[in-house]
């Protein structure tokens, strides 16, 4: 029985985690039709849809919640789990945040920023792949999941010194300072999965650690 309820968590926990993912395309989605492609109507839709799908993620999470507080797992393992759903709809909710600052606003990015801000979404989905590859290894080969941990954290550290660069260039161009603090309050949005993505890593090493001892 605790097998079955065990297999039956960590299945609610992918079928999240794959709504959240579908979330996060869609916001990179959206993210490049409005910077690249400049198609606001585009990036709208999108956005829509990266709404849905966290909703849908949202429902999930829920019925993991539920399982757990019904009994389902030990107690340190409920917290576990409960601790790393948290962590995974974040991902979602700061990209849903992400689209409604942009979008709402309909901020004008400068053409020089572009580049930056592309090579920041580029990088952000690179780390969606391995926040994939971590937690489906999580429950079938752990000991795969520190590549995938040590990969986020690494990419991490590349957006950080991209933002930085972007930031710097922002405020040396002769524009507006409410434009540039617009614009920079963006970038510091853009850059929230990512650093949500590193605390979500460091919760999934702490687990790996915890079932070694």
């Amino acid at each position: 029985m605790l097998w079955k309820k065990q297999r039956e968590i960590e299945n609610l926990v992918l079928e999240h985690l794959t709504h959240v993912d579908e979330a996060l395309q869609y916001y990179i989605q959206s993210i490049n039709a409005y910077v690249h492609e400049k198609d606001a109507e585009k990036a709208d839709d999108l956005a829509f849809k990266t709404h849905k799908s966290e909703g849908e993620a949202d429902d999930v999470r829920r019925h993991v919640e539920t399982q757990l507080l019904t009994g389902a797992l030990m107690p340190a393992s409920r917290r576990e789990i409960l601790q790393l759903v948290e962590q995974v709809d974040r991902l979602a909710n700061a990209a849903e945040n992400t689209l409604d600052h942009l979008l709402i606003q309909r901020i004008e990015i400068p053409d020089v920023l572009q580049p930056g801000l592309l090579e920041i979404v580029s990088k952000t989905e690179e780390i969606v792949v391995h926040v994939n590859g971590a937690i489906k290894n999580l429950f079938e080969e752990m000991d795969a999941v520190l590549e995938h941990t040590e990969k986020i954290e690494h990419i991490e550290g590349e957006i950080d010194h991209i933002e930085r660069k972007v930031t710097k260039t922002l405020f040396r161009l002769d524009i507006e300072l409410a434009w540039k603090l617009q614009v920079n309050n963006f970038i510091r949005s853009l850059v929230e999965l990512s650093d949500r993505a590193e605390d979500l890593s460091d919760h999934i090493e702490l687990m790996v650690a915890q079932k070694h001892i």
